[in-house]
């Protein structure tokens, strides 16, 4: 028994134990089959009479361990399927931990045009002439300064000699790694110079404009 007060008035509480199974037979009943099941799998129901989700094995002990479970194997099942992909190989090299969101952790802060200009330099998707001569939107899919080399993103942001200060300011900034499509496409430490240096080449600009770090501010 405990005494409550409270600024009215003094009252009286009793709390009472009560048995959750005592002298309930369906309780009882599940009770003892429990503890029976427990002594042995000799005493388990045939699996022909489970139902059929409970035919394969047993379950998680709990809806987080089951919604894991289901994660793991939907993602399993994900990885053999991009394995497989034409795709792979071109996305792996450059950043092999995407299916574990490396690129949604990258551009969560970041302004669409940003994540969509990301998005086309590992896609190989950029508007430069060999994509652009591939889609029909260029004659040529040479480099407009290097007409015997095609434009592609190793080219633009690595060799291009008509962008030779421009990936001097970026190469002082980020050293060796600047020499790594890689890292210029998957590290945030590498994402500001990245853009400085589109933005000094003017190259992206017709189709993105200048590009910002931060998200637009809304009205």
């Amino acid at each position: 028994m405990q005494k409550i007060a409270n600024d009215n008035e003094d009252f009286d509480v009793t709390v009472h134990w009560v048995p959750g199974h005592a002298n309930i037979h369906g309780n009882e009943e599940a009770d003892k089959q429990a503890k029976k099941a427990a002594e042995g799998c000799q005493n388990n129901s045939p699996r022909t009479r489970l139902p059929h989700y409970l035919r394969l094995g047993s379950l998680p002990l709990s809806i987080s361990a089951l919604k894991q479970a289901h994660h793991q194997s939907t993602h399993a099942r994900w990885s053999r399927i991009w394995s497989k992909s034409p795709r792979y190989a071109r996305t792996h090299s450059i950043d092999p931990n995407i299916l574990k969101h490396s690129f949604i952790k990258l551009t969560q802060s970041f302004p669409k045009r940003l994540t969509g200009l990301l998005m086309c330099l590992r896609t190989h998707h950029a508007p430069l002439n060999l994509h652009l001569n591939r889609i029909g939107k260029s004659l040529t899919a040479s480099c407009p300064h290097c007409p015997r080399t095609e434009e592609n993103v190793h080219h633009y942001l690595l060799t291009c000699p008509q962008y030779r200060q421009e990936r001097h300011t970026l190469v002082r900034a980020l050293g060796r790694k600047a020499t790594s499509i890689p890292y210029l496409l998957t590290h945030s430490e590498a994402t500001p110079h990245l853009v400085q240096y589109i933005n000094a080449t003017g190259r992206m600009k017709t189709t993105f404009g200048e590009i910002t770090m931060l998200p637009k501010r809304a009205d």
